[in-house]
């Protein structure tokens, strides 16, 4: 801008400048000066000698200069007239140059501001896209925090129906599934000969049970703690499926023939008769129970009237050898 400025102030001082006098320019040939008396010139002289200076005063002339000085003045304002026209060319050539390149800067200033209010205008309405963008984006994250509030509101509703459908399920299951216990009968000693051990298999519930695996042994101990090693045994004599339409189920297990020794060891407390066993079934639900079971015979200090003992079968062992799943 600065620069354009000078140019202008440039241009203005030339365009007022006046031109300049030719240097050194005498008068043209065949006039001569005239010199005029302080005297009238109405007024005569007698004096012959005013006149011859009069005379020689209106011809003037230098010896020896007289040519030349008439020759070089016309040259000198010849040559000095080229050359101010030459400057002046030269002037008004780089003033158009500089006007067009002025004008040239102007159309490039307007083509650029052009191109850049263009692109603003883009930028600006990429800007309002953007900004409408947004604002649709934020209601859609609202619309989504709102159906995914919704969501979790029926994954809690679905899980409290799934729990209380299970709870269900579970009250259902635990009311129809089968349940089988083990009762013993009554146990008596004999001398001499093998003494039975009856128990029965009763089953609970409206639905059936499969039996997977069932054991069951009678044996004597020095301990009163039921002894594994020896409560092995043989399978119950069982059918595989125990139904409500025969919830009993008769079994029977034997103790070898005891000697007298024997019998006064169990009635001395010194040794104890062991009844142990278990099955093992499914119900119609697909669940897997066990019914487990470990007595000992126990011999009361109270008679019957006809003086002999009141025996009966006692719990023994811990929780998880009593137990029915």
């Amino acid at each position: 801008m600065q620069f354009w400025v000078l140019a202008a102030v440039i241009s203005l001082g030339l365009a007022q400048q006046p031109g300049k006098p030719p240097t050194g320019s005498a008068p043209a040939k065949g006039t001569s000066p005239r010199i005029t008396s302080p005297a009238s010139a109405g007024q005569k002289t007698d004096h012959p000698s005013s006149a011859s200076a009069a005379g020689s005063v209106a011809n003037p002339t230098v010896p020896g200069n007289s040519d030349t000085s008439s020759a070089s003045g016309p040259a000198n304002d010849s040559r000095n007239s080229h050359d101010d026209s030459g400057l002046e060319v030269k002037l008004t050539w780089f003033i158009e140059a500089l006007a067009v390149l002025a004008a040239l800067q102007f159309l490039a200033l307007l083509w650029q501001g052009y191109a850049i209010g263009k692109i603003l205008g883009g930028i600006t309405i990429h800007a309002y896209e953007m900004e409408h963008q947004s604002t649709v984006m934020n209601e859609q994250l609202k619309i989504m925090a709102e159906q995914l509030t919704a969501l979790k509101e029926t994954a809690v509703a679905a899980s409290a129906s799934a729990t209380a459908a299970k709870e269900s399920v579970g009250l259902i299951v635990q009311k129809e599934r089968a349940r089988l216990r083990i009762e013993l009968a009554p146990f008596y000693l004999n001398f001499g000969a093998p003494s039975p051990a009856n128990y029965a298999v009763q089953h609970e519930g409206s639905t059936d049970a499969f039996v997977l695996n069932s054991h069951a042994a009678i044996y004597v101990s020095d301990s009163r703690e039921p002894d594994p090693s020896l409560g092995n045994g043989k399978p119950m004599p069982i059918p595989s499926a125990i139904t409500p339409q025969s919830p009993v189920v008769l079994a029977q297990d034997v103790l070898h023939p005891c000697t007298e020794e024997e019998i006064d060891s169990v009635r001395q407390l010194k040794s104890f008769v062991h009844f142990t066993g278990f099955v093992r079934y499914k119900d119609v639900f697909d669940g897997e129970h066990e019914t487990r079971f470990n007595r000992v015979w126990s011999i009361a200090k109270m008679s019957h009237l006809g003086e002999e003992p009141f025996t009966y079968w006692e719990h023994c062992g811990g929780a998880d050898e009593n137990r029915e799943t």
